[in-house]
């Protein structure tokens, strides 16, 4: 159970690249009916970008916790983890940077966290 929390949390954080994705393709799916003239049809990409977007950061969400309780105990030693797991951890919270407002206070937090950690 203890090595395979890890893994859980970076699989489950994959879906952050996955809503980033999907975010971005939307809105360059408005931006390219813009010139249509159609304002319904512009906000409609972009709030099904939303929309998807937030419905898959819900996993990455419950990777992110799962990823701060293995750090926390590995602070306490309980449970190890490769510097494999640090590094994609770091990664990942870049890019929850991306994500204004909330996930930029996440994003910084875990990297607060990391840094703590790799001492």
């Amino acid at each position: 159970m203890k090595t395979l929390l890890p893994l859980l949390s970076l699989v489950l954080q994959a879906f952050l690249l996955l809503a980033l994705t999907s975010f971005f393709s939307g809105f360059y799916n408005a931006y390219t009916v813009f010139a249509g003239g159609d304002p319904k049809l512009v906000a409609g990409h972009i709030s099904s970008a939303i929309v998807v977007s937030l419905i898959q950061i819900i996993p990455a969400l419950i990777g992110l916790f799962i990823n701060t309780y293995v750090l926390n105990n590995r602070l306490n030693k309980n449970i190890n983890s490769s510097a494999i797991f640090i590094n994609i951890s770091i990664f990942y919270a870049y890019l929850w940077i991306l994500f204004i407002p909330l996930g930029t206070f996440l994003g910084i937090k875990q990297l607060i966290r990391l840094k703590n950690v790799s001492k």
